[in-house]
């Protein structure tokens, strides 16, 4: 008798218990969201910049080889210039590039300094290119950001991959290292991530968004305090995101 009245007691006690959802919890979560911004703002960048560099190998190329390169790299594009001004004019989007009438990787201390143009995005920033090294069979340049967006160095290869029709796909390989950092709009938690270039970011100027190697080191400022992240990129669609002790894998 004295059991089933201890057992009444505790379905009484637990009738009067409120239970509630246990709540999401992702440790790793802000990390990714610093890993999106980070990414799309270096992404956009390298994208632009080995396009410069593709037009360099135009820029430098002897006139009766420009038009197999204009084939090669620029096929849907049209390139004019006005003195050392050029403009590669595509539709819906023109990237100018400022010359100063020398060859980019003519000797160190040669600059570019470029900006591109989207019909409903016009960006009037000035991101330069400057040749660091003199004679050297592979130059590293040095890519300034406007606004302390970034202080980088690369080095820029010129590659082809097989296609299935038969064709060959040309493209410009960036390895890129370097910090920085870029602003994050409409977040309610941070305004900007500052990033290091741990192991060399590796981009192919096929792709649209994200690189195929590399890692990176982020941080960023909320009101509960300091936020990092390191980024592993397992390929162009997958990432590990690590937050202290824990470590996760996202495709993006």
């Amino acid at each position: 008798m004295k059991r089933i009245l201890s057992l009444l007691a505790v379905f009484v006690a637990m009738a009067g218990c409120r239970i509630e959802e246990a709540e999401y919890f992702d440790p790793t979560d802000h990390g990714f969201r610093m890993f999106l911004y980070t990414n799309r703002y270096l992404s956009n960048e390298a994208a632009v910049a080995a396009r410069v560099m593709l037009f360099s190998a135009y820029y430098s190329a002897p006139e009766e080889e420009r038009e197999m390169l204009h084939d090669r790299y620029f096929y849907s594009s049209r390139i004019v210039s006005s003195g050392d001004e050029w403009r590669i004019i595509d539709s819906g989007r023109e990237l100018v590039i400022y010359t100063d009438g020398q060859s980019l990787s003519a000797k160190k201390g040669a600059a570019w300094q470029y900006k591109e143009t989207q019909r409903y995005y016009p960006d009037e920033r000035l991101p330069t290119i400057t040749c660091c090294t003199d004679g050297a069979a592979s130059p590293v340049y040095e890519l300034l950001l406007p606004d302390d967006g970034g202080q980088l160095f690369f080095m820029a290869s010129y590659t082809s991959q097989p296609q299935e029709n038969g064709s060959r796909l040309y493209l410009c390989e960036l390895q890129i290292k370097g910090r920085g950092e870029c602003s994050v709009s409409n977040d309610y938690e941070f305004e900007k991530v500052a990033y290091e270039i741990v192991e060399p970011l590796v981009y192919e100027s096929n792709r649209e968004q994200g690189f195929v190697h590399g890692t990176l080191q982020l941080t960023a400022r909320a009101d509960a305090g300091p936020l990092e992240a390191r980024v592993e990129y397992e390929s162009d669609r997958d990432v590990w995101i690590s937050c202290g002790n824990y470590k996760k894998r996202y495709g993006y």
